[in-house]
């Protein structure tokens, strides 16, 4: 590695969440291609913008996919199951893709940082990753808080997301370092 990483984390787990599938999916391996994880929701090289992107563009206007992959901290998820006053939060929950350990404060990470794994693989972060009720009800339906909680409880700490810059493949025990903004 070229530049020196400002922390190395250790991913705890790996899920994809089919468009066939009520809740994620734990895999042993998450495979990554330039659209993101293959079995995802979420995968494809661009995507429709939604109510995020309404500053820049009509609803539905297709645009480069930057949410290809979606990545927590356990202690994130510790600090918002504790706001909502449950015992945990487990990994896959809120649909993350990736669940780390040992990344402090993930989501203040600088966007354009890049998160390279022990296989090769990088992951480009494009910034925090807005809570939303749609994981506020993933929450409700494992823990039976209100889904109308999750936002508060999670803002500032929902994780980021990303895309793939370099294919390759992850698993639970992976090394990540995390490689902060070098230009483009």
């Amino acid at each position: 590695m070229k530049v020196s990483p400002i922390a190395r984390g250790v991913v705890v787990a790996t899920h994809v969440w089919p468009a066939t599938s009520d809740v994620p999916l734990a895999v042993p391996v998450l495979e990554l291609d330039w659209g993101g994880a293959a079995e995802d929701r979420h995968h494809g090289v661009t995507m429709s913008s939604d109510t995020r992107q309404k500053e820049v563009f009509d609803r539905g206007t297709e645009i480069r996919n930057h949410r290809q992959i979606s990545i927590v901290d356990v202690d994130e998820l510790a600090e918002v199951a504790a706001a909502l006053g449950i015992e945990e939060i487990a990994p896959g929950t809120i649909a993350d893709n990736i669940c780390t350990s040992g990344i402090p404060h993930l989501t203040e990470l600088e966007p354009m940082s890049r998160l390279v794994f022990a296989s090769g693989a990088v992951l480009m972060t494009g910034g925090r990753n807005a809570p939303c009720t749609i994981a506020g009800r993933m929450v409700q339906a494992r823990y039976g808080t209100p889904a109308e909680k999750f936002p508060k409880a999670a803002f500032d700490r929902r994780g980021i997301t990303a895309w793939v810059e370099r294919p390759g493949t992850i698993h639970p025990g992976d090394a990540v370092d995390v490689v902060p903004p070098t230009g483009m």
